[in-house]
């Protein structure tokens, strides 16, 4: 599977599998603002990675 289809199946993955009901306000049922978020997610989550593994090898000198 390529990068891009695994991308976007993850997220339909993730869109489907929010929680419902009452108990859960911040499900997003809008398409492109889901879409819109996860895409900052992603992002903060890749920029988190690549600080860290920085840290890692500078912290060793």
């Amino acid at each position: 599977m390529t990068r891009k289809i695994q991308l976007v199946s993850k997220a339909v993955w993730q869109y489907l599998n929010q929680p419902i009901g009452e108990d859960y306000p911040e499900s997003i049922w809008e398409v492109q603002r889901f879409w819109y978020l996860y895409q900052i997610q992603l992002l903060e989550t890749c920029l988190e990675k690549e600080i860290n593994s920085e840290t890692h090898y500078t912290s060793d000198r």
